[in-house]
């Protein structure tokens, strides 16, 4: 017969053998439960979307210019070619045509908020828009456009763009002149023209938005530099 401390051992280590079970149990179902849930709050370190190299764009210049038009409707998905040419050809590298502009222009920081489905063949979320290597770098998954047109006075179009672009500088290097215009801005403009005419050559619209509150904007994309311009784009109606 077994001595009762004998008993109360054996009962103590089933006792203990039950609980940790029950705990690995709990760990493995909370474990599963993170990964279904969308953790679209959280900050990614970075994967790479390599985009397609952009053919030319067939319209005139002139065109272009005589067609340039600030539009707010917008039907989705778009394509993902026409996504890439307009990424291309708004944002590559400052030539040498530029002056004393150029190294503003290519400091310029380009971020991209892409709505659910409205890109075709890339996911919703925030990225930073990689110049040299015309590429995307993932910094946050989901979509926040309703964030974004919150953040711009809740002007209806960011939400419903199909993605928006946002220019950002840190304007430390910003040089005044006449005390009126800083060169960031004054780059951030033309940036802005070369949006609207590659929309128009690609049958895209978009529109510039200079009306936002800049805290909330840095928030959204979690940075420090200052918010430039929001610009909407999508397929024309």
């Amino acid at each position: 017969m077994e001595r009762p401390s004998s008993i109360w051992m054996v009962g103590r280590r089933r006792f203990i053998k039950s609980i940790l079970l029950l705990a690995s149990s709990i760990i493995a179902a909370l474990s599963a439960l993170l990964i279904l849930t969308p953790q679209r709050k959280e900050w990614l370190d970075g994967e790479v979307i390599e985009l397609p190299k952009p053919p030319r764009i067939s319209m005139l210049v002139e065109e272009a210019i005589q067609r340039r038009r600030s539009i707010r409707e917008y039907k989705h998905p778009i394509d993902l070619v026409r996504f890439s040419q307009l990424l291309f050809y708004s944002f590559s590298r400052a030539g040498n045509g530029y002056g004393a502009l150029q190294t503003v222009l290519n400091e310029i920081v380009v971020y991209v908020a892409v709505g659910e489905g409205r890109v075709e063949g890339v996911p919703a979320g925030i990225y930073l828009y990689l110049r040299d290597e015309h590429a995307l770098k993932m910094l946050r998954e989901g979509s926040f456009l309703k964030e974004l047109a919150s953040a711009a006075v809740n002007q209806v179009w960011v939400e419903e763009a199909c993605f928006n672009i946002v220019l950002f500088s840190d304007l430390k290097g910003g040089v005044l002149q006449e005390g009126v215009v800083e060169l960031p801005h004054l780059c951030a403009g033309i940036l802005g023209e070369r949006v609207y005419l590659a929309a128009v050559g690609l049958g895209l619209g978009c529109v510039v938005i200079g009306a936002f509150y800049d805290d909330r904007v840095k928030e959204i994309f979690n940075t420090t530099k200052t918010p430039l311009y929001i610009i909407p784009v999508g397929d024309r109606v």
